[in-house]
């Protein structure tokens, strides 16, 4: 499609995309704190033995990095999957990476929505907005960065009807 074609969809209001930076901070602080407990036991219980070259300690210390590093790559792949937009024609949810899968609930089709934040997502100031439209479907946006607000500008847009004028003479 065009720009000329993106034009005509209406102006955006809000682009999002998942939080994830406390989602990282918690895995990072988990991985670490299990790690130094791990580490601690093989010192107290003195389990200084070599295995393939490397000590016990820098095994441990290798394979929670590597469980670290996963987990990374989960939130980033879910990071780059997920795209929120807001314009004055409807609420556009755009997920895949290889796979693209696009909806859009415009202001004809909008029902409600809900906002769900947890007492992690008070504290780092997060949550989720569920989107209901009129055909019984629910739509998610996870992890949205001050989703009250959002879900404010959400209902600002899609709780207007939109009015088309035809020019026809």
């Amino acid at each position: 499609m065009t720009s000329a074609g993106h034009a005509n969809r209406g102006q955006v209001v809000w682009i999002g995309k998942p939080w994830v930076v406390p989602a990282a901070i918690i895995r990072t602080v988990t991985v670490f704190v299990f790690a130094i407990i791990i580490l601690f036991l093989e010192v107290y219980f003195k389990a200084f033995f070599y295995h393939l070259i490397l000590p016990l300690w820098a095994w441990t210390a290798l394979v929670f990095a590597v469980i670290w590093l996963v987990s990374m790559l989960d939130l980033l792949v879910f990071w780059a999957s997920n795209n929120y937009i807001l314009r004055q024609d409807g609420l556009e949810i755009r997920r895949g990476i290889i796979r693209l899968h696009s909806f859009v609930v415009t202001p004809m089709g909008f029902g409600d929505l809900l906002v769900y934040q947890s007492v992690g997502g008070r504290i780092f100031g997060y949550g989720d907005i569920t989107v209901n439209s009129q055909g019984e479907r629910q739509t998610e946006l996870l992890n949205v960065r001050h989703p009250f607000e959002v879900a404010d500008t959400i209902r600002d847009i899609m709780g207007k009807p939109i009015v088309r004028l035809n020019s026809a003479v």
